[in-house]
């Protein structure tokens, strides 16, 4: 047993050994990295980093979510900021749609529980998104009143956590200053 694992070790060793083009490539390609100086160990990708937002992307983003709570801010995905809400480009997939669209039947379950009204889920408009130790879902739907037939636009904010979901706020969207 002992001379087959010694005659063993030899092959197992050999059968990592690697000729000069396997290991460095061919001798044009080698050639080539060096005369650009470039190390492609230590290569990073910092040209394609966003650019920060600028002081006056901010100063709006800012404004726009202290006047809509959240709800109605422009897309910046051109630039970069941490911990900013995204709008949800569209399309979405049926998976997440189906997520937004649940939520909203949830939140609007709750409103005419806490309002005594019977408002029916309709469609979602438009969601953002906020990640923090889970998700903040920005989700703004139509519902209709069930005694009246009036729609109306709802606005809710659900967490989405690893363990938990929770309706933190909804509300009929107030009336801004722009409309």
């Amino acid at each position: 047993m002992a001379a087959a694992l010694s005659d063993y070790a030899p092959r197992a060793k050999d059968a990592h050994i690697l000729d000069e083009k396997q290991v460095h490539g061919p001798p044009e390609k080698k050639q080539k990295i060096e005369e650009t100086n470039i190390d492609p160990m230590t290569m990073n990708d910092e040209d394609d980093e966003l650019p920060d937002m600028t002081d006056e992307e901010m100063d709006l983003y800012w404004r726009q979510v202290n006047e809509s709570g959240g709800f109605d801010v422009d897309d910046f995905t051109h630039s970069f900021s941490y911990g900013r809400i995204e709008p949800m480009s569209e399309p979405w997939s049926d998976l997440r749609k189906k997520r937004f669209v649940d939520y909203s039947k949830e939140a609007i379950e709750k409103y005419n529980t806490e309002q005594k009204k019977n408002f029916k889920f309709k469609e979602v408009v438009k969601a953002n998104a906020k990640v923090v130790q889970g998700v903040d879902y920005y989700i703004t739907f139509k519902a209709e009143d069930a005694s009246t037939g009036v729609i109306q636009t709802f606005q809710t904010l659900v967490y989405d956590g690893i363990e938990e979901r929770e309706i933190t706020l909804i509300r009929i969207k107030p009336i801004s200053k722009q409309e």
